[in-house]
This record gives C-alpha cells, sequence and structure tokens, in this order.
C-alpha cells in the first residue's frame, strides 16, 4: 500500500475521518490547521535521538544471522537463519529514503529486536519482512507519516519481552515504561498475520492493516498476547499502566479478522481511555466475519466516534461483531457502524457500561471527540437516540448495563434490524415510546435480576415482528395506560423461554378455547362491537398464560351457562396487563344454582396482576349468586394485584356477596387468597336482604387485602346487610388482614338490622392495620353504624382513622369510627366526622358501644348530636368493661332527656382510664348525667384526665366539669376547667355533679358553676356520697339558686370526708341556701382544708366562711373570705354559719375575722 492517510474533519458528520493525505482539509471551525494526534504526545522522544539513520550497535544474542548493508547506506539486509533471532540494537531507527529488510526463513519466523540505548525509535521508512518482526524499545516508538511497514506480522511494545519468554512462545510484556507508540504511517501485516502496538500510551493515525488476522493496540504495564482456539489473538492486561490510552483517529483494517483496541489504568477510576475518532474496518472476507472490540475494562472509558465497519456487503458470509465496552462508553452522535450482510445475516454493535441510559441529543447525552478525549463528565453512559436510530438501519444493536439500564426519550427505527436492552443487576426502563416499522424487527428487553417496567408504548408493527422479555422473579410491568403493539402479520412474542401466540382479533380470542394451558398475549386492541360473547373456557378453566400488554378487549356482552361466568369461566392460570372496557357481564343464562358473576372471571384461584376493568356492568343470576367488578370469587391461592374495576354492580334478591371489585376473597386449608395494590370505583346498587357487599370486597374470610383501596358507592335496598365501604363482612382466622387500605365511598343502607361502615360492614375476628374511610355513612334501624367499621367482633385494629359523617336513625350504635365494639383491640385510631343520631342506645364521636375491648391512643373531633339517645359520648357513647389509655376528644357533643353525655363518653361502666381529655363543648336537655369527659361513670378508675370544655343543661339532674355522676372508683390528678351551667334540682359541680362510694385525689376545677333552684352545687362536686377528698382544690365562682347547698369546692358532703383540700372562688346562693366558702352542707370529716374566697348569702340562708351547715366535723381548718348576708333571718360565721357537728383547731383570718366563727352553734 503507497497511500498515506490522514484525518480529516467531516462538518457534515460532525467527526474526524480518514482520507488520502492530499485530501484539503479544514479545522472543525473552518481554519485549515495541522493534524495532531490527540492525546498522545512524544513531545522530547527524538530530542535526544541522532539524525536519521539505519539501526545501529547490533548485537544477535540468541538465534542465527547476519546482516549486510547497502553501497549507499541507506538500505540494511538482515538474514536470518533461526526460527528465533534476537537482536540487541543501541538504537533503531529508519530514515524516510532508508530501507530494512527482514529476509526470514518462514513466515512463522519471528526475529525480535530490542533497543538497549536510550533513545526512542524514529520509523519513517521502509521495513519488509516475510516473517513476524518483534521490535521492544522503553523509551518509545514513533512511525512517521512516510513510514511503510510491510511484514507477515509485526509486534511493537515499550514493555520489555523476557528473552526466555521469548524464546519458549509465552509472550509476557513486563514493565514500567511510560512512553508511547505512536502511528502515523502505514503498518501492513500480511494475510492472515497480526499487527500489535502495546505501550503505555499507543495512538493510531496513520493505517494499520492484517487482513484475515488481527490488529491489537493495548495500553498496560503487564501483557501477555495469546492466540485463542479461533485464531484471534488475545490481549490479557494483567497491571494497568498510569494514564492509559489507546487512540485510533486513522485507519485500521483486518477484514475477515479482529480488531482489539484495549487499556488499562494504574490508577484511578476512570482514567483509562480507549478512543476511536478514525475508522476501523474488519469487514467479512472469504466468508469470515470480523470483530471489532473497544475495551476500556472494569475502570476505564471508552470513546465512539468516526466509523466502525464489520459488514458484509459485496461479500459471502454474515456481517460482524463490534464490541465497545467500559466503566464508561460516550458514542458521539455522528457515530457509525456498519454489520450489513448481503448474502447472509445482520451482525451486530454491543455497547456495554456501568450504567446505561437512552436519551435525545437535546438532554445533553455525552459526546465524545477529539476534544473530550480523556474527559469525564459522570459514571453514566448516554446514547443518544438519534444515532442509534440511524445505525438500526445498518446493524443490530445490543446495549447492556452493569445496572438499571433506562430510555428517556423516544426512539424509533424503520429496518427489520434487532434492539436489545441488557441490564445486569438493575432494571430496564422504558420511559419513553420505542416504535418499529420495520418487517422482522425485534426488540429484546433483558433484566435476569431485576425487572422490565414498560412505562411507556412499544410498537413493533411491521409483519414477523417480535419481542422478547426476560427477567428475574419481579417480571415485566406495564404502566397504566401504556401498551405494547404487535399488529402485524405473523408478529410473535417470547418470554424467558416461552413462545406466545399473538391474538390480533376477537376470531383470535374465541380461539383460546383449543388450549386453555396455552401462553397468549394481545397484540392490540380488540374491538367487540357490542357483541354477545360465550365465557372463554365455559363450565371449565383456564389454566395457562395470558398477557395483554397493556392491551383493550372492549364493547362485549359477555353470558355464560355454567357456574362460573366472566371473560374467563374461571382462572387457574395467569392473567396480567389487561384492560376491559364497556364490558356487559350476566349470569341470566346460567342454570347453575350458585353462580359467579365477575368480569373477567367467575373464580379465579390463579393469578391476575394488573388488569383493569372500566366501565362495566355486573349483573347476577335468577337464583344464588355472587358479584364481582372484576372478578365473583377469588379462592385458595387466588391472587389478585394492581388490578381496578369501575362501573356497575347491581344486586337482585338472590345476591348473597358482591364487590367493586371481588365478590368473595376466601382463603382455606390449601391457601390464603390475596389482594394487592388494587382498586374499585364501582356503584353497588339493588335490593337484597342478608347481603354482604363492600366497595372492593363483598365478603373477606381467612384472606388477605393490602395496599388497596375502593371509591364509588353503596346503595341498597334490603334487611339483615353487612355494608362496607371496603369490604361488606371480614371475618376469620389471623390469616384475615387488610392492610394499608382506604375507602372514600359513601354508604347508605335502608333496611333493619344491618351492619354499615365506611371500611367494613362486620369485622369479625379479623386484624385491620393502616385503614382510611373518607366516605360518608347513613342508615336506618340498623344495629350498627361506623365511619370505619359497622360491628367490630374480636377485631384488632390498629392505625386507623375516619373522617366521613356518620348519621342513623333509630340504630343501637353509631360510631364516627366503630359503631359496636365488642372484645376488640383497637390502637391508633382517630375520627373526624360529624356523628348524628336519633334514639340511638350508644353514640359517640369515636365508638358507639364498646365493650370488653382496650382502647389506645384514640381521638375524635367530630361534633357528636342525639337528642334521643341514651348514651352520648365525644369518643365513646357507652364504654363497658374496656379500658382507654391515651384517648381524647375534641368535638362538641349534644344529647337528650335521660341521656348519660360525656365530652369523652356518656357512660363508662367497669372501666378504667388513663391520659384521658375532653376539649368540646357538651349540651344536654333533662339528661340523667352529662360531664365534660364522662357523663356517668361507674366503677373503675380515672388517672389523668381532664375537660376543659364548657357544660350546660338547664334541666339535666347531674352535672360535672369532668363527670356528670360518678359511682366508685379510686380517681387521680383529674382537671376540669370548663363552666358548668345546670337548672333546678341538680347536682352541679366544677369537676363531679354527683360523686358516690369513691376516693378522688388531685384533683381541681377551675370554671364557673352555676345551679338552679333545690339543687346542690360546688366548685369542684356538687353531692359527695361516701367520698373521700385528699389534695383537691378549686377556684372558679360558684352561684345557687333559692333553697341550695352551695360550696365552693363541694355543695353537700353527705358522707366521707375532705382533707388538703381548698377552694378561693367566691359562693353565692339565693334564699334559704346553706352557702360555704369549701363546703355548703357538712355531713362527713372535713380536715386540712381551707376557704378564700367571698361567701354570700340571702335571706333565710345560713352562711360560713368554711362550712355554711354542719353536721359532721371540722378541724384544723381555716377561712379567710368576706362573709356578705343579704336580706333577714340569716345565720352567718365567719368559719361555719351553722353548727350541728363538731369543730376543733380551726381558724378565721382576714374578712371573716370581722364576724363570728360560728353564727349559730347547736353542738352540746
Amino acid at each position: 500500500m503507497n497511500k498515506s492517510y490522514a484525518l480529516v474533519w467531516n462538518q457534515a458528520l460532525g467527526c474526524w475521518n480518514v482520507a488520502s493525505e492530499w485530501t484539503r482539509r479544514r479545522g472543525k471551525a473552518g481554519r485549515s490547521k495541522a493534524v495532531i494526534a490527540a492525546g498522545v504526545s512524544l513531545l522530547g522522544l527524538l530530542a535526544q535521538a541522532p539524525a536519521f539513520a539505519l539501526p545501529s550497535g547490533a548485537d544477535i544474542v540468541a538465534g542465527d544471522g547476519g546482516m549486510s548493508t547497502s553501497v549507499d547506506g541507506k538500505h540494511l539486509t538482515i538474514d536470518q537463519q533461526s526460527n528465533k533471532l534476537i537482536t540487541h540494537w543501541n538504537d533503531f531507527n529508519v530514515g524516510a529514503d532508508e530501507r530494512v529488510s527482514f529476509q526470514q526463513p518462514g513466515r512463522d519466523a519471528v526475529a525480535l529486536n530490542r533497543v538497549i540505548g536510550t533513545h526512542g525509535s524514529d520509523i519513517q521508512g521502509r521495513i519488509d519482512a516475510n516473517g513476524q518482526v518483534f521490535l521492544i524499545n522503553p523509551n518509545g516508538v514513533l512511525f512517521g507519516k512516510s513510514a511503510q511497514v510491510n511484514v507477515g506480522g509485526l509486534v511493537v511494545s515499550t514493555q520489555n519481552l523476557a528473552d526466555k519468554d521469548f524464546l519458549d512462545g509465552n509472550l509476557h510484556f513486563t514493565g514500567n515504561s511510560s512512553a508511547s507508540i505512536s502511528n502515523a504511517g502505514t503498518l501492513a501485516a500480511s494475510d492472515g498475520g497480526s499487527v500489535a502496538l502495546l505501550g503505555a500510551q499507543v495512538s493510531n493515525n496513520g493505517v494499520i492493516q492484517a487482513n484475515l488476522g488481527n490488529v491489537v493496540l493495548g495500553a498496560g504495564k503487564d501483557m501477555t498476547l495469546n492466540f485463542d482456539g479461533n485464531g484471534l489473538l488475545n490481549l490479557q492486561i494483567s497491571d494497568g499502566a498510569v494514564d492509559a490510552l489507546v487512540q485510533n483517529g486513522g485507519l485500521i483494517k483486518a477484514d475477515g479478522g479482529q480488531v482489539l483496541m484495549t487499556a488499562k489504568s494504574a490508577d484511578s477510576l476512570l482514567k483509562t481511555v480507549v478512543s476511536n475518532q478514525g475508522t476501523i474496518e474488519a469487514r467479512t472476507l472469504q466468508s469470515k466475519s470480523g470483530r471489532i472490540v473497544l475495551d476500556g475494562g472494569d475502570r476505564g472509558i471508552v470513546q465512539v466516534a468516526g466509523k466502525q465497519d464489520a459488514s458484509a456487503l459485496g461479500a459471502q458470509g454474515n456481517g460482524g461483531v463490534v464490541e465497545n465496552r467500559g466503566a464508561q462508553v460516550d458514542v458521539q452522535l455522528a457515530a457509525q457502524v456498519d454489520t450489513r450482510a448481503d448474502k447472509g445475516e445482520t451482525g451486530s454493535w454491543k455497547i456495554r457500561a456501568n450504567t446505561l441510559n437512552v436519551a435525545s441529543q437535546e438532554s445533553g447525552a455525552g459526546q465524545a471527540g477529539q476534544n473530550n478525549l480523556g474527559k469525564l463528565t459522570s459514571n453514566n453512559s448516554t446514547l443518544r437516540t438519534e444515532t442509534l436510530t440511524a445505525n438500526l438501519n445498518n446493524t443490530h444493536i445490543e446495549l447492556t448495563s452493569g445496572n438499571d439500564l433506562s430510555v428517556k426519550a423516544p426512539l424509533s427505527w424503520s429496518s427489520g434490524n434487532t434492539l436489545s436492552l441488557n441490564a445486569e443487576r438493575g432494571d430496564v426502563r422504558v420511559d419513553a415510546a420505542l416504535t418499529a416499522t420495520g418487517d422482522k424487527a425485534r426488540l429484546a428487553l433483558s433484566a435476569r435480576n431485576g425487572s422490565v417496567r414498560l412505562n411507556d408504548d412499544i410498537r413493533l408493527t411491521g409483519a414477523g415482528a417480535g419481542l422478547e422479555l426476560n427477567t428475574g422473579n419481579q417480571g415485566h410491568a406495564i404502566k397504566d395506560s401504556k401498551a405494547v403493539t404487535l399488529s402485524g402479520a405473523g408478529a410473535t412474542f417470547r418470554a424467558n423461554g416461552q413462545d406466545y401466540l399473538v391474538i390480533q382479533d376477537l376470531t383470535q380470542l374465541r380461539a383460546v378455547d383449543k388450549d386453555l394451558k396455552g401462553r397468549y398475549v394481545l397484540g392490540n386492541k380488540i374491538a367487540g362491537n357490542g357483541a354477545s360473547f360465550l365465557s372463554l373456557a365455559d363450565r371449565s378453566g383456564f389454566y395457562g398464560v395470558f398477557d395483554g400488554l397493556g392491551n383493550s378487549i372492549d364493547n362485549l356482552s359477555v353470558y355464560g351457562t355454567g357456574a362460573f361466568v366472566g371473560l374467563f369461566s374461571s382462572n387457574a392460570g395467569e392473567i396480567r396487563n389487561l384492560n376491559l372496557d364497556r364490558i356487559s357481564v350476566s349470569g341470566a343464562r346460567s342454570t347453575h344454582y350458585n353462580t359467579q358473576v365477575g368480569t373477567l372471571a367467575g373464580v379465579n384461584i390463579g393469578r391476575i396482576d394488573n388488569v383493569k376493568a372500566s366501565n362495566v356492568r355486573v349483573t347476577g343470576a335468577d337464583h344464588l349468586n355472587t358479584l364481582g367488578g372484576l372478578v365473583a370469587l377469588n379462592l385458595e391461592n387466588g391472587s389478585i394485584a394492581n388490578s381496578s374495576a369501575s362501573g356497575s354492580v347491581i344486586a337482585n334478591s338472590h345476591t348473597y356477596a358482591m364487590g367493586g371489585l371481588v365478590g368473595e376473597n376466601i382463603g382455606n386449608a390449601r391457601g390464603v387468597a390475596s389482594i394487592d395494590n388494587s382498586h374499585s370505583d364501582v356503584a353497588l346498587s339493588g335490593h337484597s336482604s342478608y347481603i354482604s357487599a363492600g366497595g372492593l370486597v363483598g365478603v373477606n374470610r381467612n384472606a388477605r387485602i393490602t395496599n388497596s383501596s375502593s371509591a364509588g358507592s353503596i346503595a341498597l335496598s334490603g334487611d339483615s346487610q353487612e355494608l362496607g365501604g371496603l369490604v361488606g363482612l371480614n371475618e376469620g382466622t389471623s390469616a384475615t388482614r387488610l392492610t394499608n387500605v382506604s375507602s372514600s365511598v359513601s354508604v347508605k343502607g335502608t333496611g333493619k338490622d344491618g351492619f354499615f361502615g365506611g371500611l367494613i360492614g362486620h369485622n369479625n375476628g379479623g386484624t385491620v392495620t393502616n385503614a382510611s374511610a373518607t366516605g360518608s355513612v347513613t342508615g336506618n334501624n340498623a344495629q350498627a353504624i361506623g365511619g370505619l367499621i359497622g360491628y367490630n367482633n374480636g377485631g384488632t385494629v390498629t392505625n386507623a382513622s375516619a373522617s366521613g359523617d356518620v348519621s342513623g336513625v333509630r340504630t343501637q350504635n353509631i360510631g364516627g369510627l366503630i359503631g359496636f365494639n365488642i372484645a376488640s383491640a383497637v390502637t391508633n385510631v382517630s375520627a373526624s366526622g360529624k356523628v348524628t343520631g336519633n334514639g340511638s342506645q350508644a353514640i359517640g364521636g369515636l365508638i358507639g358501644r364498646n365493650r370488653a375491648s382496650r382502647l389506645t391512643g384514640a381521638s375524635a373531633s367530630g361534633d357528636v348530636l342525639d337528642t334521643a339517645s341514651l348514651n352520648v359520648g365525644g369518643l365513646v357513647g357507652l364504654n363497658e368493661s374496656s379500658n382507654q389509655t391515651n384517648v381524647k376528644a375534641l368535638g362538641n357533643v349534644t344529647g337528650g332527656s335521660g341521656a348519660n353525655v360525656g365530652g369523652l363518653i356518656g357512660l363508662n361502666s367497669g372501666s378504667s382510664l388513663t391520659n384521658a381529655s375532653a376539649s368540646g363543648k357538651v349540651t344536654g336537655n333533662g339528661t340523667q348525667a352529662i360531664g365534660g369527659l364522662i357523663g356517668q361513670h361507674i366503677q373503675g378508675s380515672l388517672t389523668n384526665a381532664s375537660a376543659i370544655g364548657e357544660v350546660m343543661d338547664k334541666n339535666g339532674r347531674n352535672l360535672g366539669g369532668l363527670i356528670g355522676s360518678s359511682q366508685g372508683g379510686s380517681h387521680n390528678n383529674l382537671k376540669a376547667s370548663g363552666n358548668v351551667t345546670g337548672g333546678a334540682n341538680a347536682n352541679v359541680g366544677g369537676l363531679i355533679g354527683l360523686h358516690t362510694s369513691g376516693s378522688l385525689s388531685n384533683a381541681s376545677a377551675r370554671g364557673q358553676v352555676v345551679a338552679g333552684n333545690s339543687s346542690i352545687v360546688g366548685g369542684l362536686i356538687g353531692q359527695g356520697r361516701n367520698t373521700t377528698l385528699r389534695n383537691t382544690s378549686a377556684s372558679g365562682a360558684v352561684t345557687g339558686g333559692a333553697n341550695t347547698q352551695a360550696g365552693g369546692l363541694v355543695g353537700n358532703l353527705a358522707s366521707g370526708s375532705i382533707a388538703n383540700s381548698s377552694a378561693t372562688g367566691d359562693v353565692e346562693a339565693s334564699n334559704e341556701s346553706h352557702v360555704g366558702g369549701l363546703v355548703g352542707w357538712n355531713n362527713g370529716q372535713i380536715s386540712n382544708a381551707s376557704a378564700s374566697g367571698k361567701v354570700t348569702g340571702n335571706t333565710g340562708s345560713a352562711i360560713g366562711g368554711l362550712v355554711g351547715g354542719n353536721s359532721g366535723s371540722v378541724r384544723l381548718s381555716s377561712a379567710s373570705g368576706k362573709i356578705v348576708s343579704l336580706g333577714a333571718d340569716n345565720v352567718y360565721g365567719g368559719l361555719i354559719g351553722v353548727n350541728l357537728g363538731q369543730q376543733s383547731l380551726n381558724s378565721v383570718e382576714g374578712e371573716a375575722a370581722k364576724v363570728p366563727m360560728i353564727g349559730r352553734n347547736f353542738t352540746f
């Protein structure tokens, strides 16, 4: 070859190309400039070298041979007489007009030339050999533009090759040389020969040729050359070089052979650079396909520009393989790869990097090129869609990422070539559309250790086009509203080694009946046009795999003749990634006595994943039936995931279970049925008694529902129903679990004796965790209505909330969260909706009736109203034998005649409360007992309890700022600060209205307390019977009507004791009353007590600074408040107004000392 080549900037393609030396050249910006070998510098290499001369200082150290020089001194001939020859040279240079010829025994003969001097080798002239020539020079080697090397084979290295290794055939090159090898000339090996350039940095800007052989450019410190079984030369680099670089900016040609460019760096990650900016050709020759490899190893950068040609155009045989691999691979926009074949199979371009992404030019994908050589922008490799589109016309492309691989911009191609996307340790994510229109075009996506996630459309529309998916256990997932189109004739699909039949029309869909164990995919949308369609596998079952690939089946009217009715009568296989739209399903033609009717399937014991049924209409049979928006019965190990249904499900009088998604979800000894990450938005309607209906599932028994939700509505007429926004009836063993579930369904029941809940109608032993309901719940004549659960029997509820309004008429139990809670554990729950009743037994902001259960971490913030209920509470209406901890209520509470009404609990029986509070206003009209926290308390203790809301009932019997009436129990650390207003004939207290047979310690009240005529009123307790008070206080003003017993702490202490207690508020009562700064009338024991408020009485009253009237004992106590007597016939004293009992060691101070200590003393 006598041509000289150089690099010329191609303005159109945006890269360097190889051209004849005579080609006119322009710089990238249009300016003339010299062509420089990018990234490799031999500056100083020849500075100390002598002027061009032939090699000198020869010393043959192994083998036989002789040398002669021409008369003109310009031609050195080396006559090699042994198969291997080792010659040491002081220097090895060849001038431009000089020539070195090796005459060797044969093409397998090898001459090793080792430079032992200190100068690099400058080759500007010719080297000829009929065998192989090795040149070792640790000082560097330069082949100039005029250099012409024609040999059987050539190895040039700056690292050492030991004599023994050479003689033994072990081509092991080692050393610490950092010198470079650069070629700007022409290096040619005979056909089948090899050219190898090995150094710390290697650059080619000329021409290298080794047809049917190998061209190897390698950079490192420790390298070994060897041939594999196919005659290809491999290079193993065991130790890297500092800033290792291999670069081609010229032409490398190895048709029918291999071109290998590889490097390994000794320093940090991503310092190695393997770069092609020129042209590499390894085209098919003599039916032998070529191979091009650019290998940066696991730490290097591979920069791809120019052209890589492994085509078989005009030749017999297949196209070759182009491999570009490294930690990072930067592909320039205009990079070209061609592996086409006229008379064989097209080859492939394989790119492998640590992390690969596909994006458009606008996304800023990295660009290789002369200005970026050795520059690193990130550890990610981004290939431009424009580059891939252009090259897919000329080659198959295989992209492999060590981690995730993402497609971030749309990519299309029109040829029949294959695009393969592989993720070795992560996922393949298609986040932008992939489109191929060519016949036989193929797309292969592989994530053996992850999943394939199709987040955008894939369209393969040509005849014979195919898609292949290979995944780990996570399989493939298709985003909602996205689909795979395989619409061409003869389209194919393959997944994990299994072939599927592609269905493209209704006739092919019907043919599924011919092989119910087959594998199928939907290649495109199928329009039914309202056709009547018999269930697939009618009176049988489907056991195969059906993958809709995100496509839809629309507008069918489905019927069945057997017990199971749906698009598939029953599924024991796998159905996934399918959309159903405007499908109506009816069980009317079924002759079976118990029919299961669902849009997709009557019964499922297999797996359903990512199936969406929209605008469905499901109706029952004229006999016993179960209905489901997607599946009627999910049984045993049946699994439904990532699925949904919308539309309507309509019950008739024979329907016993219905659900927006599934009618019944039933596990048994053979397995636990499950629903995960699914949703329904269905209107459930019709008429049926004794039915279980849920927005998602009608009956969930011994089965699991997780990460699922429901919307829509339930409006069913009939009696004895179980209606739930998510599940109608949830029951069974510990396997019955609802986790991370929610509902916004509005539930409306009209029949009697029902259980209605915003999430569950009836929970019988099931476990509910992380649940919420936001829909309203209403009912008439029901047994229990709850914002979350109507009736909770033996269940466990944790981390749950309800926010919808709840209302019931003539309903037994109504709760903002649970209507009736029995033998259950409820923890970390809340309700915020308004709760309204009319004639209930128990109504509460959280729970209507709570029996034999534990309640921990609970709150309610909605208002509660029922003027005809027996028990009304801001949290719980009726609490029986159920301890509560960390509970609070914030809403206002309103009750009516004869009721027990409390800001937290209406009636608390046999239960203890710890850390309880209420802050809402509590209002009644003729209540039995009304309190800011509890209306009536019977047994059980209260600890750390408080109320701050106002309490008012001018017709009530027992009113307290904390408790209306308390019987029994030991209470500690209680507080009330709201005002309390009562009427006539009442027991009214700032803390407790009536306290019987119990103890109270560390208690206080701060609110004003007002009562009407003939009442008993106290700043802390209205009336105390068998009461023990220790460390108590009251600071609010106390006001009573005529004929009252009014005290700053206790109105009437009928029996019991007060110790270490005080009152500071003013006390006033109307005519004929007993008025005391601490106690109005005392028939118990008072000790170490004090009162400091002003005490005012009216005509005919007994007035005392501490006690108005005393028939018990008072000792070690004091009073200091002012005594005010209004009207006539009053008896007053600074300590006691009228004393019929005992008093000793007492004192009066301040204003109280200005009047007699005892007004009238009847003590004898």
